[in-house]
C-alpha cells in the first residue's frame, strides 16, 4: 500500500492533504491516521484532509473531510480548508472561487492571490455559520466564552499570552465538565491595540498547542466583538508567526452570524508515505 500526500500549512498550521476522489483512503482506520501523523515515526502534521468527490445532490466542487492526528473526525478546520483550496486550485480541481461541502456544512474559499509556481496563496474561507454561543461558562474557576465556529472553541483573556502555560492550563480547561461531552478548543488572548490581538491555542485531537487555529481566530473575533465591543475586522498573530484577519457580517441582534478567515496558505512538499501492516 502506499498513499500520495502533499504537506501544506495555513499560517504555521500544517496538514497533509490526499486526493481522495476515488474513494481509496481508509479513513476509518484511526491507527493509520494516527501513524502517518506521527512527527517521528511518520510524516507529521496537526491534520489530515481529504478531497473527496461531490455529493450527488449538492453543488459543491468537491467534499473536504478532516481528521485529527488522534484519528478522531472532526466537523471543520479553517487553515485546513484555507490549504484544501490552494491544493484544489493547483490540481485544477476547483477555480480561483469554490464551493465546498464538510461535515460543518458548505462553505466556500476564494484563493486572493497566488504566487507564479501556484505553490503560496492568499486564500478567504467563508466559515460556517457559528452557533451555541455562550458568552460566560465558568470552567475550572475561569471566565471564558464559549462558541462553535465549525468546532467547539473557549477564549480566555490573558495580560500576557507568552506566560501562560498553555500545555497544562489548556489541557486542564478542554476536559472541563462544562464543555462535555465533546471538549473544547482553548485560546489564550492578549490584546495589543490597533485591531491586533496575539492567540495561543490548546486543540483537541492534536492534544497539544497549535501553531495557528483557524476556527480559534474566528472565535476569538466574536468575543472581542461581543464582550469587548470592538469592530472587526481583527488581526490575530499565531504561535507560529504568520497572522491571521478575521472579518464577519452581523445579525439583527448584532452578533456575528457569518465570518471570513484569510491569511496564507502554503504547499510544502510532496510525496508517497508506505506505511507499515497496521
Amino acid at each position: 500500500m502506499k498513499i500520495n500526500f502533499t504537506k501544506t500549512h495555513g499560517a504555521g498550521n500544517d496538514i497533509i492533504v490526499i486526493d481522495d476522489r476515488a474513494g481509496s483512503f481508509p479513513h476509518g482506520d484511526t491507527a493509520l491516521i494516527r501513524a502517518m501523523s506521527d512527527r517521528r515515526t511518520g510524516i507529521g502534521c496537526e491534520g489530515i484532509a481529504l478531497i473527496r468527490l461531490a455529493e450527488a445532490h449538492t453543488a459543491t466542487d468537491y467534499t473536504m473531510l478532516f481528521f485529527n492526528p488522534d484519528g478522531t473526525r472532526a466537523a471543520f478546520c479553517g487553515n485546513a480548508a484555507r490549504c484544501v483550496a490552494l491544493f484544489a486550485y493547483e490540481a485544477g480541481i476547483g477555480g480561483r472561487v469554490q464551493t465546498v461541502t464538510s461535515d460543518a456544512g458548505v462553505f466556500k474559499a476564494e484563493i486572493l492571490s497566488v504566487n507564479k509556481h501556484g505553490t503560496h496563496a492568499e486564500v478567504r474561507v467563508e466559515m460556517p455559520p457559528p452557533k451555541n454561543r455562550r458568552a460566560s461558562v465558568i470552567a475550572n474557576g475561569l471566565d471564558c466564552y464559549f462558541i462553535d465556529t465549525g468546532v467547539p472553541h473557549c477564549v480566555l483573556f490573558v495580560d500576557d499570552a507568552a506566560a501562560v502555560a498553555v500545555s497544562t492550563l489548556g489541557h486542564a480547561l478542554r476536559f472541563a465538565p462544562e464543555f462535555a461531552p465533546d471538549g473544547a478548543n482553548v485560546n489564550f488572548v492578549q490584546m495589543l491595540g490597533d485591531g491586533k490581538a496575539g492567540i495561543r491555542t490548546y486543540e483537541r485531537g492534536v492534544e497539544a498547542e497549535s501553531g495557528a487555529c483557524g476556527t480559534g481566530a474566528c472565535a476569538v473575533a466574536a468575543a472581542i466583538s461581543e464582550k469587548l465591543k470592538l469592530p472587526l475586522p481583527f488581526s490575530f498573530e499565531t504561535t507560529a508567526g504568520y497572522t491571521l484577519t478575521v472579518n464577519g457580517d452581523f445579525g439583527a441582534d448584532g452578533l456575528v452570524e457569518k465570518f471570513r478567515l484569510s491569511g496564507p496558505a502554503e504547499i510544502v512538499f510532496r510525496g508517497v508515505w508506505h506505511p507499515v501492516a497496521m
